[in-house]
């Protein structure tokens, strides 16, 4: 008997993942959509990826415009991901938050916890999805905590998780102190 989509929901349902708000500008300003599905994809060119539903307003735009920004939100952003999400009202949405830009022109929420700015390079089948594959072109961090998503909720790290493992890092040696990083330009030979 094939594994049903519920099934298949119930068991992805206990993956902990970062809340994550891809973004664009499309013909009425920025548009942007919370995504669970997104990863690294590689260091070396610098690869991530981003599985967006093919009914999804932003899926047309993320085509078009060819670039997006990945904005990893902080605790405390819980109502920014629910815009993002359309689980409330809009009235003005992600256009009422402020945004910047780095290389590619996408926007970039200014008060996420980390940020990715993309050019698109590949884009790919994924069923009822399509996975684009983007180059970071620019990322950039902050202090803070990030905010989750486990078993179809919210969730929080514990108090002090995350200065032990910033700590942690430095010790490993990867407590690297720029914030921000652009990617340089390949050589042509």
């Amino acid at each position: 008997m094939p594994l049903s989509s519920e099934e298949f929901r119930a068991a992805l349902r206990h993956w902990a993942s970062g809340v994550s708000i891809v973004t664009t500008r499309g013909p009425r300003g920025v548009q942007g959509i919370t995504v669970a599905s997104f990863c690294s994809l590689s260091l070396e060119p610098p690869l991530i990826l981003i599985c967006i539903n093919r009914a999804a307003r932003s899926h047309r735009t993320i085509a078009a415009q060819r670039r997006f920004g990945v904005s990893i939100l902080r605790d405390d952003q819980q109502p920014v991901s629910d815009i993002a999400a359309g689980r409330v009202a809009r009235g003005g949405g992600l256009s009422r938050l402020r945004t910047r830009t780095a290389i590619t022109g996408a926007p970039i929420l200014a008060d996420a916890l980390a940020w990715l700015d993309c050019s698109l390079v590949k884009v790919l089948p994924g069923g009822d999805h399509t996975i684009f594959v983007g180059r970071v072109e620019a990322a950039g961090h902050a202090d803070g905590s990030p905010l989750l998503w486990f078993m179809s909720g919210y969730r929080r790290l514990v108090a002090g998780a995350a200065k032990r493992a910033k700590a942690a890092g430095r010790r490993r040696g990867a407590g690297a102190r720029r914030r921000t990083t652009r990617r340089r330009p390949a050589r042509r030979r």
